[in-house]
């Protein structure tokens, strides 16, 4: 008689799960069933709110014994039911990255950060400094073990986040947006990695809206469309075609520096920049992008050289003075989120009712109008913020990685108006990895060096 050949369940199932968070009426989950193997990488795609992050957050167990709201359903590891189980317990078994890298880094160093997880997980001591060392090689960041998180830029925390969290080979890993702040070659390596480990065994369900870039290492693609979660065919992607902002004529200049530099670090190139011209900030992670934004903003003040805003002289003068005319969105919006509705956080002291509704219809924020800020998604968040810049009427506009989390309708949506405000005469500073960005706001690239 032939040996009965025992089927393995899936390692990962959800079933009929339902989920509502305390601050909204209606399910942002509905009837979700998901079954993953050993082995897959899944990626689950959607707009921007339609609940991805929150599918993740149910399966490790932060929704909603962190953040509150109602869940029904049945999550099952290997077969077996853990969705009373806490997040610690999980851990076990999952590993999770979320949106905002800040939110998981517990240390104030980079080689504390690193061996945090495997000293919890009671890892040899004996076995610990040769982990650690390989995987901050790996994401390369061995030559900043010994400095302080704050000195990192976003995709160096996010490289470190990656190497504490794969370092520990939990079987499934749950990554939300992990391309977000990479360079181009930090996501190839990711990429590459994430594959590797899925060939050796590990499971990886994967976040992302950056489709084209992560869809040819998936086996397959799930989408999240009115709290319902579907299986979708593995085709190639059109690209997308996004307006495009015509290169402006000769205008005033509205900024420029000259030998500006920061912490004794070598002078950042200088900058000159017109009326209605939109310049690209490039370069690996680390190299400055943010520092230089921050000293245009007055955020932090240059150890040398000159910084002139509207032929004035003003890299002494306060944050209050530069903001009069300059306007700075964040890498994280959270912090600079501080109303208590969507719509009060763009009227602000200044602003016409007129013109904070016109900017919640175009950014497709209107149906929030009246929910906190906080309990948008995150790339809600960075649109909202966007808006709340604007409102201001700044002559100049500096961005921050303002695409992430960003579907390719709210992309759209996002250029739009930047078009129109350097169609007005406002000048844009902006950071992005994302190569769409600099084609459709025909942006002036300037590179700068790793520092």
């Amino acid at each position: 008689m032939a040996p009965v050949t025992l089927l393995q369940p899936p390692i990962l199932e959800v079933i009929d799960l339902t989920f509502r968070h305390s601050t909204t009426s209606q399910p942002t989950l509905i009837d979700v069933n998901l079954s993953v193997n050993a082995g897959e990488l899944v990626l689950i795609a959607g707009a921007t709110g339609s609940g991805k992050s929150t599918l993740l957050n149910c399966i490790a167990g932060i929704a909603p014994n962190h953040t509150g709201g109602t869940l029904s359903g049945s999550i099952l590891y290997q077969g077996k039911e853990v969705g009373q189980q806490s997040v610690r317990q999980r851990s076990q078994f999952f590993c999770t990255l979320l949106q905002n890298v800040e939110l998981q880094i517990f240390t104030d160093q980079v080689w504390e950060e690193i061996v945090f997880g495997l000293e919890n997980w009671q890892v040899s001591p004996q076995q610990i400094p040769e982990m650690a060392m390989a995987a901050l090689s790996e994401f390369g960041l061995a030559a900043q073990q010994h400095c302080s998180i704050q000195q990192l830029s976003a995709g160096q925390k996010q490289r470190l986040l990656l190497a504490s969290l794969l370092i520990l080979e939990q079987p499934v890993l749950l990554l939300d947006e992990p391309l977000a702040y990479l360079d181009a070659s930090g996501v190839e390596q990711l990429l590459r990695l994430l594959r590797s480990r899925v060939d050796r065994g590990q499971t990886v369900i994967l976040v992302e809206h950056r489709i084209d870039r992560v869809q040819s290492i998936c086996d397959r693609t799930f989408l999240v469309q009115k709290g319902k979660l579907s299986e979708q065919p593995l085709e190639p992607i059109p690209p997308k075609v996004y307006p495009t902002i015509q290169p402006q004529s000769a205008s005033s200049i509205l900024l420029q520096t000259q030998q500006l530099s920061w912490n004794d670090y070598p002078p950042f190139p200088d900058l000159q920049v017109h009326a209605g011209e939109t310049v690209l900030l490039k370069g690996d992670n680390g190299c400055g992008k943010t520092t230089l934004l921050k000293l245009l903003s007055g955020l932090l003040k240059p150890t040398t050289g000159q910084l002139e805003i509207l032929g004035k002289e003003m890299s002494q003068r306060s944050v209050v003075q530069i903001a009069a005319v300059v306007g700075f969105v964040l890498q994280n919006p959270n912090h600079q989120l501080f109303a208590d509705s969507v719509r009060s956080e763009i009227l602000q002291p200044g602003v016409i009712s007129k013109r904070a509704d016109m900017l919640l219809e175009q950014l497709s924020l209107q149906a929030f109008s009246e929910q906190h800020p906080q309990s948008l998604s995150q790339g809600q968040k960075r649109r909202l913020a966007l808006a709340a810049v604007l409102a201001r009427q700044p002559q100049i506009c500096l961005l921050d990685e303002i695409t992430v989390g960003q579907d390719p309708h709210s992309l759209s949506l996002m250029l739009q108006v930047l078009q129109q405000f350097t169609q007005q005469g406002g000048a844009l500073i902006l950071t992005s990895h994302d190569p769409i960005t600099a084609v459709a706001l025909h942006a002036r690239q300037i590179e700068l060096s790793t520092r």
